[in-house]
């Protein structure tokens, strides 16, 4: 059993904003087994020196698509299967450079690629997958043009990439399909979006009973929907509905913030792939329509996650980045500094996403039984988030699985 010390170290465990100074972390296997002010002495253990620098959790990054390669986002009809998956394994070796040891797939994601990382044939974060995003026929997701009029993607590898499906019955026998495969949760678009053509922002995907019964589905394999949602009127329906996880929820309002905290349910906002959007959506081919749409709900970010600050609803950390943007995945941090604080982001990123997927005391936190998912940061983070950034630079170590992957 690999045995790694850690040794005067200052520590920022991932629930409180106070930072533990000079401080000895052991690692057996792929726990944490001590964490003391006293020197640990374990013979035959690495020891690392933590002087100056940071221990913290591994970062969750709870909104990421590691198989949309192409800005254009789930039209990947031109990137044989070849292709994509190298291009995604090099989109998730770069994310764990970056200092995030887990992430959620909000759809595209398999069994396959979360095995290569597990198997070790890609050095990335492990991937809680959510296989296909499930929409409706023309809602968020859809990439078929006005023109196309084959009423399926079956002849197409993209077929693989999101379910189109109408009707109740129709519905719970592609959530059962997912999860056959095994998907950890379950992604449902219940508004239009900005990278597809067909959906504008405020249509309100699926009927009631079709959300009812996905809801249902997940509920018997103890798991949850993530939605895509913007619309302050859809999202506390769904919210009311069962629905866990909202994701962007651009136009949160107060009241329905309360509403959302009442129930418990988790806000994961986006900020980052709107702003890297706006910058460089046109070059990558973005229509004026889905410019127009990216202008619609980029304004509203921000007073949203207020909202959802001012009513204490939990909120996690996500990117929702697309191809070449997910360098900008840090700059998440920089944008939210706008109305939180960097305790109340890196907790989001930390602590409140191992929560939403699940894992609440294994992932995200420093603490003695918890998983030995760590990074160690020149600096201290509480007081500079610029210590992150898109090549990593500043993350002295990156341990996962209580394994060293990267060291710089």
């Amino acid at each position: 059993m690999s045995m790694i010390v850690i040794e005067n170290v200052d520590i920022f465990d991932g629930i409180s904003p106070e930072i533990k100074e000079n401080h000895h972390v052991a690692i057996e296997g792929r726990k944490i087994t001590e964490i003391s002010h006293r020197e640990i002495n374990f013979s035959g253990a690495t020891r690392i020196s933590g002087a100056g620098k940071t221990l913290m959790p591994g970062m969750i990054d709870a909104h990421f698509h590691a198989c949309l390669v192409k800005v254009k986002g789930y039209d990947l009809t031109t990137i044989p299967a070849s292709l994509l998956y190298p291009a995604a394994a090099n989109l998730l070796e770069n994310t764990l450079r970056r200092g995030f040891t887990t992430i959620r797939d909000a759809g595209g994601a398999d069994f396959g690629l979360a095995e290569a990382v597990t198997q070790g044939f890609i050095n990335g974060p492990r991937i809680f997958f959510s296989g296909r995003p499930i929409t409706q026929t023309g809602g968020h997701g859809e990439i078929r043009p006005k023109s196309f009029t084959e009423p399926c993607l079956c002849s197409s590898h993209q077929a693989h990439m999101v379910a189109v499906v109408d009707g109740v019955d129709e519905l719970r026998k592609v959530v059962r399909e997912e999860f056959r495969k095994g998907a950890h949760q379950i992604k449902l678009m219940l508004n239009g979006g900005v990278s597809t053509e067909a959906d504008p922002v405020w249509l309100c995907q699926f009927t009631d009973a079709e959300i009812r019964a996905v809801v249902e589905e997940t509920t018997r394999r103890k798991s949850y929907v993530m939605a895509h949602l913007y619309m302050d009127k859809q999202i506390r329906k769904a919210v009311d509905m069962g629905i866990r996880s909202v994701e962007h929820g651009n136009f949160l309002e107060l009241e329905t913030a309360r509403f959302m905290a009442e129930r418990k349910a988790f806000l994961v906002p986006t900020l980052v792939t709107y702003a890297a959007l706006k910058k460089q959506g046109r070059q990558f081919g973005f229509t004026e329509d889905q410019l127009r749409k990216l202008d619609e709900v980029a304004g509203a970010g921000l007073q949203s996650l207020e909202n959802a600050a001012r009513a204490q609803v939990k909120i996690g950390f996500g990117t929702d980045l697309l191809g070449d943007m997910h360098s900008q995945q840090c700059e998440e941090f920089l944008i939210r500094s706008e109305i939180q604080s960097p305790f109340e982001i890196l907790k989001s990123a930390t602590s409140i996403n191992a929560e939403i997927i699940g894992q609440e005391g294994v992932l995200g936190v420093v603490s003695p039984d918890a998983q030995a998912d760590l990074i160690l940061v020149d600096g201290n983070p509480l007081q500079d988030l610029t210590v992150f950034n898109g090549n990593g630079s500043k993350i002295a170590i990156v341990i996962k699985d209580g394994r060293i992957v990267l060291q710089n």
